[in-house]
């Protein structure tokens, strides 16, 4: 166990109490900031997007509602946040902004809330630099010599967060994992999972319901490897490696009890192209002739088939995975493109367009015969599909999501809905007053939980008015447009990708074992 001694002036690292406690500096309510004129017509540096340029932090914070008293624990949510104007703004992609962790800690029915840059070494290079050294890659842009002493790559660390090993770990696929204080939210440099991994993990990591086992892989070019890391000593106990031939555009897998399953689709990540300024999120139907792919990957023999489902088209994130009757069952959400097309890459499509909204699909692996199929199960669009992640691997009802129905010019997200699988219905939920775009929704189980939606929806909202974010807490078994309770958030989150709850049991522990901040 490491003694925690606190520097002066620095709130002691306790999650038990940062809710509770008065404010060692009283949060100033403040204007949001903007940054407009970067680029007014990129939609990925306005509305919800917009840069936010300070940390912040603030103690009982404002409430409207009443925050459930089992409800006890943090939300950490990552935000793309671009700290120095980007060097194309023109051409700037969501998927480039500095991560931003947003931490907001709920106990004894109030607030508190902090937010801290991952200082990453190519951050502190910029830093120090006072401006933008890297060029962007979704959409390309203007690469040259990098000044002496620049990490030869970015890492924006803005895909993941979540608590593992003890530390709040950030994710991003172009590197290393970066580890942070989960209360201070310091930053303590790359994690490599003990020597387990070498250049980069995937940003979407899996928890084995049964023992608690991270399961995650990485994706270099046209080879990925499979991971498992131990939930009590965080090292990685079993890794496999597979070629699947091109070098697809690998975000999202999904698990059941027996097999990790990975899409092969035309979407590719094309470094060769980002080297000479060009876009390096490729659309590329040529590439996979037979249509989209399925690869299963026994978790148990490494054993490995392929199952051609036929098409072009994107997978985009997943819900769940489990096995019925001989079947492997998938379910998720998917897009009939996604990137700039092969043949227009010296003419990109703007950085907003080549998203298409997605819809939600099912499908199914006969592990006798190898024929894999598809179905659409619902017609409402939308994105970040989650579930009570307990059901991770196993046969899910509900299944929770963003909506990307009508959009409007200055939104990403217009709506929550829940989904029933047994009913073969969705409700969709918007925000109260000026609220709009929500972010990926995360299940937060009851205390002595009875039923599978028996349970919270944590999500951050935009304030069209205000320019801030907002907490909404839904009851997940009763969605109704009004929530639980709303927490007024002291700043804007800028919109992100995704994000994790940790129990209090989980942070007490991690706070325990941690030392505080030494910045």
């Amino acid at each position: 166990m490491t003694s925690v001694t606190p520097r002066p002036g620095l709130v002691p690292p306790d999650p038990m109490t940062i809710a509770p406690r008065a404010a060692a500096r009283p949060p100033a309510p403040r204007l949001a900031q903007d940054a407009t004129d970067w680029a007014p017509g990129n939609k990925f540096l306005n509305g919800p997007f917009t840069p936010w340029t300070e940390e912040n932090e603030a103690y009982d914070v404002e409430v409207d509602g009443e925050i459930p008293a089992d409800l006890a624990g943090a939300l950490f949510r990552i935000s793309s946040n671009p700290r120095f104007q980007p060097r194309d703004a023109d051409r700037y992609h969501w998927w480039e902004g500095d991560g931003m962790v947003c931490g907001i800690y709920l106990r004894d029915g109030r607030a508190a809330y902090r937010t801290r840059w991952v200082t990453t070494d190519s951050m502190k290079f910029e830093v120090e630099q006072g401006e933008a050294v890297y060029s962007g890659f979704a959409n390309g842009g203007t690469p040259g010599p990098l000044p002496q002493g620049a990490p030869p790559a970015k890492n924006v660390a803005n895909t993941n967060v979540g608590v593992f090993d003890d530390h709040l770990l950030v994710y991003y696929e172009g590197g290393l994992p970066y580890a942070m204080h989960p209360e201070t939210l310091e930053t303590y440099g790359s994690h490599d999972f003990h020597g387990g991994i070498d250049v980069l993990c995937t940003a979407h990591f899996k928890t084995d319901p049964d023992s608690g086992d991270m399961l995650f892989f990485a994706a270099t070019g046209p080879v990925i490897t499979w991971y498992r890391a131990d939930v009590k000593t965080g090292q990685v106990v079993d890794s496999h490696s597979l070629d699947i031939k091109v070098p697809v555009l690998m975000h999202d897998f999904a698990v059941s009890d027996n097999y990790a399953i990975f899409f092969v689709t035309p979407a590719q990540f094309r470094l060769d192209h980002i080297m000479q300024g060009k876009p390096g999120v490729v659309w590329d139907e040529a590439s996979l002739p037979h249509g989209v792919q399925i690869v299963l990957m026994d978790r148990r023999t490494h054993a490995v088939t392929w199952h051609e489902v036929g098409g072009h088209w994107a997978n985009t994130h997943f819900y769940n995975a489990y096995e019925r009757d001989g079947q492997v069952v998938v379910d998720g959400h998917r897009i009939t493109r996604l990137g700039t097309p092969a043949d227009r890459l010296d003419t990109p499509v703007t950085s907003h367009s080549w998203f298409p909204p997605s819809l939600p699909h099912r499908w199914r692996v006969d592990l006798a015969t190898g024929k894999a199929t598809e179905e659409m199960t619902g017609g409402v669009a939308g994105e970040f599909p989650r579930i009570n992640d307990s059901y991770t691997g196993r046969e899910h009802r509900y299944g929770y999501f963003v909506t990307t129905r009508s959009l409007a010019a200055d939104t990403m997200s217009d709506g929550l809905a829940k989904h029933d699988y047994l009913r073969d219905a969705t409700t969709v939920v918007e925000g109260p007053e000026a609220l709009t775009s929500p972010g990926e929704p995360v299940f937060v189980a009851r205390e002595n939980t009875t039923s599978e939606d028996d349970g919270y929806l944590l999500t951050l909202w935009w304030n069209r008015l205000t320019g801030l974010t907002e907490l909404l807490i839904h009851d997940a078994a009763d969605l109704r447009r009004i929530p639980l309770a709303r927490v007024r958030l002291p700043s804007r989150v800028p919109f992100g990708f995704h994000g994790n709850w940790a129990d209090r049991a989980t942070l007490d522990r991690a706070v325990t074992n941690l030392p505080g901040d030494t910045a």
